[in-house]
């Protein structure tokens, strides 16, 4: 699973990149958002796994996370705390 999120890490820092480089059209945007929020789901997995805590990582986590982008990573987390 970690090789996983490391292959989308690096395919976030090149969609990045090619939209630095270049305009970015509307598919990119959508493209650098939704993976952003997914590797930000892994980082805060990981960092609060440090601390005890932990985001469940299954389909329903990663399609919330792939539609509402880095806000979803912060409600999780929000929900986490407050236990729900």
């Amino acid at each position: 699973m970690t090789l996983i999120f490391l292959g989308l890490l690096t395919l976030l820092i090149g969609l990045v990149v090619r939209s630095t480089l270049g305009r970015p059209n509307l598919f990119l945007k959508i493209g650098i958002h939704m993976l952003g929020g997914i590797v930000g789901l892994w980082l805060f997995d990981f960092l609060l796994s440090i601390l005890g805590f932990a985001v469940p990582i299954n389909f329903f986590t990663i399609a919330l996370v792939g539609l509402l982008g880095f806000p979803g990573v912060l409600a999780l987390v929000v929900l986490q705390f407050l236990g729900i």
